[in-house]
């Protein structure tokens, strides 16, 4: 939430009258970023300081706050850095967005937004792309922890009665 797209996405959620927690470790986004969301809506939005990684700190936060919803920003996004620290992308990536899937799965929070990416479409053999168009395989262990996770959203969604969810898919 206190990166560039959860950021945006706080302040239009709060303009359409959701209320919204941030959850952030704040280490691949900056503290102003929540500040200009509390001063841009004039709401205090909570910042909850927790690392999604951290299952016993994450679940604090499922059991402090009631809601319905997760959109899961939560992900190291440098295609670079993750060819050069491809395990460092490959745990922060997938254990995040299992743990929230199961924190979910256990308190009976049914609707999650994966932030996925238009890297799941590696070198495409058609352009445009589409959504209707196949997923290659992909060029970088970032685009790779995308795939996996839409995988892993797919396969939770086939298995856990009243879980609900969908990958949005963002191009530059």
């Amino acid at each position: 939430g206190a990166g560039l797209i959860g950021s945006h996405t706080t302040v239009e959620l709060i303009n359409a009258g959701y209320d919204a927690v941030i959850i952030d470790n704040l280490s691949n986004s900056d503290m102003e970023a929540v500040e200009g969301v509390r001063q841009i809506t004039g709401v205090d939005v909570p910042l909850e300081n927790v690392d999604t990684c951290d299952m016993d700190l994450l679940r604090t936060v499922f059991e402090k706050y009631k809601f319905n919803s997760v959109i899961h920003f939560a992900v190291y996004k440098a295609v670079g850095e993750s060819v050069n620290y491809p395990l460092k992308y490959y745990g922060n990536n997938l254990q995040s967005f299992v743990n929230i899937l199961e924190l979910m799965k256990e308190f009976g929070r049914p609707n999650v937004l994966f932030s996925s990416s238009a890297t799941v479409y590696g070198e495409p053999d058609e352009l445009p792309v589409t959504e209707q168009s196949p997923r290659q395989p992909a060029t970088s262990p970032y685009g790779n922890t995308k795939q996996i996770c839409e995988d892993i959203l797919r396969d939770s969604l086939a298995a856990y009665e009243g879980l609900r969810g969908i990958a949005l898919r963002y191009f530059n």
